[in-house]
């Protein structure tokens, strides 16, 4: 099969989560992504997570690097920079994540790398973005969290702030690269010319709140935790059934609050004026939720997303990652395919989630490490006796 993306290289210098996401993007969609590690441990995610069952393989770095191969190459050495070098000479893009200035010291900052290919496009991930203060610090996925102020709005009030469940700005950052990487490569197109690419943990935390940010720079009103997002206009309420079982619903709209109400037995609040004005509902809210808490609590969970269903509610079971796994939804849609893994053998691994009518993103497994080095060396050019007297220095 032809892939949208087959023929463009990747030098793929990315560890941890926030820059592996993004190349395993392109890797997905048929982009030849090499990923460089260095002697010993590799990349660090090679180590963290869980483990399959022969205990082989990390979930965490098998998620991030699948469908790419693997080099290793000692970077400090000249003839390891030699190798970079050539890669980048016929090579589109370089995809790096460590902290600021380092790819510069290393000799692979965007200067250097567009003089020997003027084409080449430099994906940078960052903590905090390449500018300001604390552009210099390391980042990791809580952080930006906890800056981007997203934290400070999730959860229930009274309780300490809690990283979200998912490492949302690692993944949102290298969503983020791959858009970026796309639109370089779509310029180039035009211009003939590489660019760099910048993308933060703290920029991604930042932009994906939208108009919940948007709103406090457009009133000044700092928002607050609460039990659920709602509003006049929108209710977004998590509710824990009979059973036990949880369940969310959202709503948007006068309409939708009449049959939510109704089916509560609770017409009378439509036109309750505790709960109408937005100053108002911001002091009776928890009544409010108190309310539907109570009501929602009188059936099973089943039964009522059956009721919310009829009444064309928006409402969902709140999933445990044992239940996405095995929803009919879930597999239909190949959100989570299965693979034979020549370690694990037959496995469940996460699909791209981006779908195209002509193509279908390639589904793989991620290297071991080194596993393409002299693969790859061939293709650039070394012979059999040079890659012997590199691997005898430790080059690779």
């Amino acid at each position: 099969m032809d892939y949208p993306l087959e023929g463009i290289r990747v030098i793929d210098f990315t560890q941890y989560q926030q820059g592996t996401v993004s190349t395993v993007m392109l890797a997905d969609w048929g982009a030849d992504v090499i990923k460089v590690e260095p002697h010993g441990m590799g990349d660090p995610g090679r180590t963290l997570g869980p483990r399959g069952p022969k205990g082989l393989r990390s979930g965490y770095f098998e998620s991030n690097n699948r469908n790419k191969r693997g080099i290793v190459v000692d970077l400090k050495q000249e003839k390891g920079k030699e190798i970079i070098y050539k890669l980048v000479k016929k090579g589109d893009i370089v995809a790096q994540n460590w902290r600021v200035g380092v790819a510069e010291r290393l000799g692979f900052g965007y200067e250097a790398l567009s003089r020997i290919n003027p084409r080449i496009i430099l994906l940078n991930g960052s903590g905090f973005g390449r500018e300001g203060p604390m552009k210099d610090r390391p980042g990791f996925d809580a952080v930006g969290q906890a800056m981007g102020g997203i934290l400070s709005v999730t959860g229930p009030p009274g309780i300490p702030e809690q990283p979200i469940g998912a490492a949302v700005g690692d993944q949102t950052g290298g969503y983020l690269m791959a858009f970026g990487a796309l639109l370089a490569l779509y310029d180039r197109e035009h211009t003939g010319e590489g660019q760099e690419v910048d993308v933060s943990l703290l920029g991604g935390v930042i932009g994906i709140q939208g108009h919940v940010l948007q709103a406090y720079l457009l009133t000044g009103q700092v928002p607050k935790k609460s039990r659920g997002r709602i509003s006049t206009a929108i209710y977004s309420l998590c509710f824990k059934a009979r059973d036990g079982k949880s369940f969310i619903i959202q709503t948007a709209g006068r309409k939708a609050k009449e049959v939510l109400y109704k089916m509560i037995n609770q017409e009378e609040l439509l036109d309750d004026p505790r709960f109408n004005s937005r100053e108002a509902l911001e002091q009776h809210q928890d009544e409010l939720i108190d309310i539907f808490a109570e009501a929602f609590a009188t059936k099973d969970r089943d039964e009522w997303l059956k009721l919310l269903v009829e009444a064309d509610v928006v409402c969902a079971s709140v999933y445990n990652h044992a239940d996405v796994a095995a929803d009919p939804q879930v597999l239909a849609n190949e959100y989570i395919v299965e693979v034979d893994h020549p370690i694990e053998g037959r496995m469940k691994i996460l699909n791209n989630p981006v779908q195209l009518s002509k193509y279908k993103a390639k589904i793989g497994v991620a290297p071991e490490q080194g596993q393409h080095t002299e693969e790859v060396l061939r293709e650039i050019g070394y012979s059999e006796a040079e890659i012997t007297e590199l691997r005898e220095q430790e080059v690779i």
